[in-house]
C-alpha cells in the first residue's frame, strides 16, 4: 500500500503508532493513535488476505485491529489473557494470527483477531522455572514466533529469558529447545526459518546467533562475523523471495551500556547462506551515534530494500540489503518497530 514514490511505513514508537507516506519532499509521518500504551516491541502485521486490515500489539492494552489501513484501531482481546504483547506473526496461507506474550506464552486466533485461544500447555513445561526476564519483576517474554510448513506449521519462538520452545504438532504439545547452549543461549531474542529450508532454524540472542539443522534438536554457534557486536537488539527478519537472507540490528554491548559515552556502537548484520555467516556494517551511521536500532523491516515487493527505527526517534533506510543506510524520518518518540506497507 505504499504510493508511487515509495513504501509507508507503520512505525510504533514509546508513545503511539505512526504512519509515514513517501512524496516529493521525503517522508512525512502522523500519528494514528494508540498513545499511552507502553512501548510497541512487536512489528505491526498486515492482513495477508487484506492489506487495508493491520493489527497491533502494545505492552499494557493488548492487541488492537485496523481495518481502514492503520488510520484507526479497535482493541481485540476476547480471550486474550497476557497482555504485554512481544511478538505477532500471521501465517501466509490460512491467515492465522500467532501473538507471544509475556509471561511467556503464545495464543492464536483464526478469525482476524475476533477471539484468541491459549495453547496452555506450554505454561505447563517443567522448564518454566528457569524463564525469567532481564528487568524487574523478572517475567520472560516470548519475543519472537516462526513458523514452518504448511496448513500445520511448527511452531517456534524465542523466550528472553529462556532459550527457545518448539511444537511439532501445531501448538498441541511443547518442547523446550537450545537448553542445552547452557547461560549462553538462555537470552534469546528472536527465531526465524529459512524460505525453502524446513529444518534449518536461526535463534539470535543477547551473545550471538545459533543456527540449527533439524528443527531445532541441536543448536551450534552461528556468529562468524559478530565478534565486534555479538547483541542483537531488532527483530531477526528474512524474505520468502530471497531464501538466505537475514538481517538484523546488533550492538557491541548489551541495554546496560548503551548509554556509556561511546554508545552501543551500532550497526546492521546481514547473512546471505542462511545465518552460517555473517557481514556487519554501520555504513551511513555517525560516529559513536548514540541512537540503538531497535525495529526493523523489510519491503514486501523488494528484499533489497529495509527500513530501521533508532532510540534516537529516526528512521533510516537502506537500498543494498542493509550495506549502508540514510536517514528518512526524524523526530518521533523512540521507535521500538517498523512495519513497511
Amino acid at each position: 500500500m505504499g504510493t508511487s514514490n515509495g513504501h509507508t511505513l507503520i512505525i510504533g514508537t514509546s508513545d503511539g503508532l505512526y504512519k509515514a507516506e513517501h512524496g516529493a519532499d521525503g517522508y512525512t509521518s502522523k500519528k494514528v493513535g494508540l498513545s499511552g500504551l507502553g512501548d510497541f516491541r512487536a512489528g505491526v502485521v498486515v492482513d495477508c488476505n487484506d492489506p487495508a486490515v493491520m493489527y497491533a500489539g502494545t505492552v499494557k492494552a493488548g492487541m488492537f485491529r485496523s481495518r481502514d489501513g492503520g488510520e484507526s484501531w479497535q482493541e481485540i482481546n476476547a480471550g486474550l489473557l497476557h497482555k504485554t504483547v512481544w511478538s505477532i506473526t500471521q501465517h501466509q496461507e490460512s491467515g492465522d494470527l500467532y501473538v507471544g506474550a509475556s509471561p511467556a506464552s503464545v495464543f492464536i486466533s483464526k478469525d482476524q483477531g475476533d477471539s484468541w485461544a491459549e495453547y496452555d500447555s506450554l505454561e505447563l513445561l517443567p522448564e518454566t522455572k528457569d524463564w525469567t526476564g532481564p528487568v524487574p519483576p523478572h517475567v520472560s517474554r516470548m519475543k519472537g514466533i516462526a513458523l514452518a510448513g504448511g496448513a500445520n506449521p511448527v511452531i517456534y519462538g524465542a523466550i528472553e529469558e529462556g532459550w527457545a520452545v518448539r511444537s511439532l504438532d501445531s501448538g498441541k504439545t511443547w518442547e523446550q529447545i537450545a537448553g542445552d547452549l547452557g547461560f549462553v543461549g538462555h537470552d534469546g531474542h528472536d527465531v526465524a526459518v529459512i524460505p525453502n529450508d524446513g529444518d534449518a532454524v536461526i535463534v539470535s540472542t543477547g551473545k550471538g546467533m545459533f543456527r540449527s539443522t533439524d528443527q531445532g534438536s541441536h543448536f551450534e554457534p552461528a556468529s562468524v562475523g559478530l565478534e565486534s557486536r555479538p547483541y542483537s537488539c531488532t527483530s531477526l527478519i528474512s524474505h520468502p523471495a530471497r531464501p538466505g537472507y537475514l538481517i538484523s540490528g546488533v550492538t557491541a554491548v548489551g541495554p546496560g551500556q548503551w548509554r556509556r559515552p561511546e554508545g552501543g556502537d551500532p550497526g546492521f548484520a546481514r547473512s546471505e547462506d542462511g545465518g552460517k555467516t555473517w557481514q556487519v556494517s554501520n555504513s551511513g551511521l555517525p560516529e559513536q551515534y548514540k541512537g540503538i536500532p531497535r525495529g526493523i523491516g523489510l519491503a514486501p515487493d523488494d528484499a533489497t530494500l529495509s527500513f530501521a527505527g533508532f532510540t534516537d526517534g529516526s528512521v533510516w533506510s537502506s537500498e543494498d540489503s542493509g550495506a549502508s543506510f540514510a536517514r528518512v524520518i526524524d523526530g518521533l518518540p523512540p521507535v521500538m518497530s517498523v512495519t513497511v506497507a
